[in-house]
């Protein structure tokens, strides 16, 4: 790299970071990949429900006492979250109590209203009635409510003892421990957390690779359309140009990479407490966030395979940018790129899974799936190595070396012609000069 190709990292390097779109968005995105995975329980602490109205008509006459006590929560103010009424049916019909009853839900008399009917413990069916039916964990509540005093009703009626009987289930659930074998020792490990951690990190690598590509794109395009070229190649040579932005834009990626992955350090070491804070109350949740293990190990190969993957789709893009005249054109060529990159991702769910297959180390040598798929198992294995990981590293060089030496004889050539979109063919040709 000498002193020309340096002052083109420069260029690209600077008249990125120093936007104010570069500045927000860098400082926004952390926010929201925050809300991306943590948004639907960070709202639903700030947005709490408020108390419901609910009518049951119960023709059993022996369900209703007993699912209201175990439906006798509260909400934060200490108000009930729900206040119960049993309609009785007397003279009336079942379906024209329905009516009346749908009637008072559409005027707002009511929240909803529930049907158990009489042979519920051979139908096994219960019917819910409201204008809201999307307050899932609402309904799952209800439902196991429902499922708890059917089940002992059905056990009393066989002659055993039903508490007695849930007594000992309970006392015989087992939690099982995950632990990591590794030759350092035995090491405790979530898998919910590592697969998490393993999910958003490969998202990550994914997306940046793809819209840092694009980038290298859309400026040989830039460049290319104001007819800049002509004037910079008189003084630099094509490859130094090239090499030029790839490592300047390259540069830009790692620097917001940065930024996110001390955001995940954070989180992993101080979420669990903003969290309760906030009022977020899920014992679940807040075992897998104090259960991720961001290791420096696992972020230097989070920004080595970072670099590969740019620098194979950045390449590739880079060739496109100088073949095309538009960015419309050039879309063309971009669409079966990212798809290729994408199903790299779509692979790496698999591989996550079982990351010490023999079909996982073959499909993590390819090197167009290589930084995704490779990283996933080093992901999912922290903190021993996969098999076939330094292999990846060393055949993913040899290839991006062949493959920058081919993109250069492209890109000299295309950058230089205007008009006429060349096809495929004519790209080949251009290697062979």
């Amino acid at each position: 790299m000498n002193i020309k190709t340096l002052a083109v990292v420069k260029r690209e390097f600077l008249t990125r970071v120093k936007t104010k779109g570069f500045i927000i968005g860098t400082l926004l995105l952390p926010v929201i990949f925050a809300l991306l995975f943590g948004g639907v329980f960070i709202f639903g602490a700030l947005f709490q429900p408020k108390g419901q109205d609910i009518t049951i008509i119960d023709q059993t006459g022996r369900i209703y006492g007993e699912f209201t006590t175990l439906q006798n929560g509260t909400l934060k103010n200490g108000e009930p979250r729900f206040r119960w009424s049993e309609f009785e049916l007397g003279d009336a019909t079942l379906e024209d109590t329905k009516v009346e009853l749908s009637a008072k839900v559409l005027s707002k008399e009511l929240d909803a209203y529930i049907v158990i009917p009489s042979d519920i413990i051979e139908s096994k069916v219960i019917a819910f009635f409201a204008r809201n039916v999307s307050d899932m964990e609402g309904i799952h509540s209800f439902r196991r409510s429902f499922s708890t005093i059917i089940s002992n009703i059905r056990l009393a009626e066989k002659g055993y003892p039903a508490d007695e009987i849930r007594s000992e289930m309970a006392q015989g659930r087992v939690n099982l421990e995950t632990i990591q074998v590794t030759e350092k020792g035995d090491i405790g490990k979530n898998s919910v957390s590592n697969f998490i951690l393993t999910y958003l990190l490969c998202y990550i690598l994914m997306l940046f690779i793809m819209s840092y590509g694009q980038m290298v794109t859309r400026s040989v395009i830039e460049e290319k359309s104001q007819r800049i070229t002509e004037t910079i190649i008189s003084s630099i040579k094509p490859i130094e140009l090239m090499m030029g932005k790839l490592i300047g834009i390259c540069m830009v990626g790692i620097t917001q990479l940065l930024v996110i992955a001390g955001f995940i350090l954070a989180f992993s070491l101080y979420g669990d407490d903003l969290l309760m804070k906030a009022g977020v109350e899920a014992p679940k949740l807040l075992d897998i966030i104090r259960s991720i293990n961001f290791t420096p190990v696992l972020f230097f190969y989070f920004i080595v395979f970072f670099l590969f993957g740019y620098l194979i789709y950045g390449a590739i893009f880079a060739a496109i940018g100088a073949m095309v005249n538009t960015e419309d054109e050039g879309q063309q060529f971009l669409t079966p790129v990212m798809m290729l990159n994408m199903l790299s991702f779509f692979v790496m769910f698999s591989v996550a899974k079982n990351p010490d297959t023999t079909a996982a180390l073959w499909v993590s040598l390819i090197p167009f799936f290589t930084p995704v798929v490779m990283f996933a198992r080093i992901s999912a294995l922290d903190p021993v190595l996969p098999s076939g990981a330094f292999i990846s590293i060393f055949t993913t060089g040899l290839f991006l070396y062949g493959l920058l030496w081919m993109v250069a004889k492209i890109y000299r050539v295309g950058i230089l012609m205007y008009g006429k979109k060349p096809s495929l063919k004519e790209a080949l040709k251009w290697i062979k000069y």
